[in-house]
């Protein structure tokens, strides 16, 4: 069996965790992460590689960084260009210098972008559905009035301690 048909029977389970992840199921994903992580590791780095994937993507949705990989495909990605980029990844894969944990992690994250792009097929709007510009709040003018600063400008108390000069130097 190669080590693609070992890993893929595990593609159910990172498909899940990307599922939970997308529909914002954080503490499901989180209780499979330690069953996942008990069948991989026997598999040694092939198998850490595959499960350190799975769980960067919970963890950078648990944290909501904005700023990894998979949270901006999730929030901005294409459907097309998603599956474009889970085929480099599994040829990526495959090169000759890469070594079991890569594969491992690379294999994973094949599985995980083609299920990210499905989900994003049918349901394409479910990422920001919860930033959602809210409906703007009309408010009264009791609610809107401006509060005045407390202290003077550095300018007019200037000013003022000059004109007071000035009186004392007339009297």
């Amino acid at each position: 069996m190669s080590t693609y048909d070992m890993l893929r029977k595990f593609a159910p389970d990172a498909s899940q965790i990307v599922r939970y992840v997308y529909f914002k199921s954080l503490a499901r994903a989180e209780q499979e992460l330690s069953p996942i992580r008990n069948k991989l590791l026997p598999l040694g780095e092939i198998g850490r590689g595959f499960f350190d994937a799975m769980k960067g993507v919970y963890v950078s949705a648990k944290e909501r960084d904005k700023t990894s990989f998979f949270m901006k495909l999730y929030r901005h990605g294409d459907p097309k260009e998603i599956l474009q980029m889970a085929e480099k990844f599994k040829n990526e894969a495959f090169r000759s210098t890469a070594d079991d944990y890569e594969r491992g992690f690379l294999i994973c994250w094949e599985i995980m972008l083609r299920t990210l792009s499905s989900l994003k097929e049918e349901y394409p709007d479910y990422p920001l559905k919860d930033e959602q510009p809210q409906a703007a709040e009309v408010k009264t003018e009791e609610e809107s009035f401006e509060v005045a600063p407390r202290k003077k400008s550095k300018e007019k108390e200037k000013n003022r301690s000059k004109n007071k000069d000035k009186d004392k130097d007339e009297d």
